[in-house]
This record gives C-alpha cells, sequence and structure tokens, in this order.
C-alpha cells in the first residue's frame, strides 16, 4: 500500500485571517478619508517623468504658497539650510558657497546620522527672479554619471507654486542609474520639509 497522508487536525483558518486583513485595510481607508476630510492628508501632487528619447528626469511639484515666497525659499541661504537635502540625512551641515548669481558657485555638505559626508556643488548658469534657476550640479563622490544640468522653473496659479525640475544627465544610462536610487522619495522628503518652512514664513 502507498504512503498514508495524514492531514493536522487543527488548519490554519484562512478565512478568519482574510477577515482580519480586510477590516485592517478598511481601519487605514477610514482614517485616509478622516485626512482627506479634515485637510490633514500630507499626499503630494509630486510626479517624475522619465523621457524615453532623452536623458532627462522632470519631477514636478505644487506648493501652496505664492511664487515670491517659494522663489525666497530656494534663492536665500538662510532658507535653504533648512529643507534642501533627504530627511534621512538633511538638513545642510555646511554650506560652503552660494553665490547666488550668474557664474556664481554653490557648495552644499550632508552629514547621515552615522557621521557620513555627502557633498555636491555646481555654478548657477541661469537666474531669472522668479522664473527659472539653471545650474550644474556634482557630486564629491559621483554616483550619476557625471555633471548634471538643473533646471527650476517657478510658475504660480491661484496663490500655489508648481516647481518643475527638469535634470539633464549625462546618458540615458546615468540617468536610470539615478532613478533606481532612493532620490525620488529623498527629493519628496525635502519637499515635505519646505512645504513646513513655507507655512512657517507665511506665519511670519
Amino acid at each position: 500500500m502507498g504512503e498514508i497522508i495524514r492531514f493536522p487536525r487543527h488548519r490554519t483558518n484562512w478565512t478568519a485571517i482574510h477577515l482580519r486583513l480586510w477590516n485592517a485595510s478598511l481601519d487605514r481607508l477610514t482614517d485616509y478619508l478622516r485626512k482627506l476630510k479634515t485637510g490633514e492628508n500630507d499626499m503630494s501632487d509630486i510626479k517624475f517623468d522619465y523621457p524615453k528619447d532623452a536623458p532627462l528626469m522632470i519631477t514636478t511639484r505644487t506648493f501652496d504658497a505664492p511664487r515670491a515666497l517659494v522663489w525666497a525659499c530656494f534663492s536665500q541661504p538662510e532658507h535653504v539650510v533648512r529643507w534642501w537635502g533627504p530627511k534621512s540625512i538633511s538638513p545642510i551641515t555646511k554650506l560652503d558657497k552660494f553665490e547666488f548669481r550668474v557664474g556664481g558657485k554653490w557648495r552644499f555638505v550632508l552629514k547621515s546620522p552615522q557621521g557620513f559626508e555627502m557633498g555636491s556643488g555646481g555654478v548657477y548658469r541661469e537666474i531669472t527672479k522668479p522664473e527659472r534657476i539653471v545650474n550644474t550640479e556634482l557630486y564629491d563622490m559621483d554616483w550619476t554619471g557625471g555633471e548634471t544640468l538643473a533646471t527650476v522653473a517657478f510658475a504660480e496659479r491661484g496663490g500655489k507654486t508648481t516647481v518643475t525640475t527638469t535634470v539633464l544627465h549625462a546618458t540615458k544610462e546615468a540617468r536610470d542609474g539615478a532613478a533606481a536610487t532612493p532620490m525620488a522619495e529623498g527629493m519628496e522628503t525635502s519637499f515635505k520639509r519646505l512645504d513646513e518652512l513655507l507655512v512657517a514664513q507665511a506665519a511670519a
């Protein structure tokens, strides 16, 4: 005779597990709807685009503040040091250079809780107040495939400002490599810190 297969007496109650998972999901949905209703939702409209025909990374993000205030937070060093950089590393620990003029240089240094420092810098190529900033960027320990060129455009509508950042990489491979890192998440945590700064500046 063949081997007798014995099933355990106490089987897993998959129905109960399924119901618990659904209840947990519904609880999260209820909390999310409450936040939407009360205006507490912290989700933003950030969007990332990676064109197939060019080594570009395009990010758009709307801020609930007038363009003049957003521009000030991008162009004045006392504001930049309070929001620039990913949450896990920043805020900026050292502002080596901030020559906000065409041909001027900039260099920021960030430091992780573990003591690791990451520096980057470049040159301002174009500044059109309060519409457009163009600058180069290169990390001290380059991991993005070479120098990049960033164009930041500011557009106001209905008291809100949409910031569009277009980063030109040396190659598509370099762009794809950068996109595969947590860069997008780091950018959004940085922008959320900027949201808080804009609220504080508007109330000042």
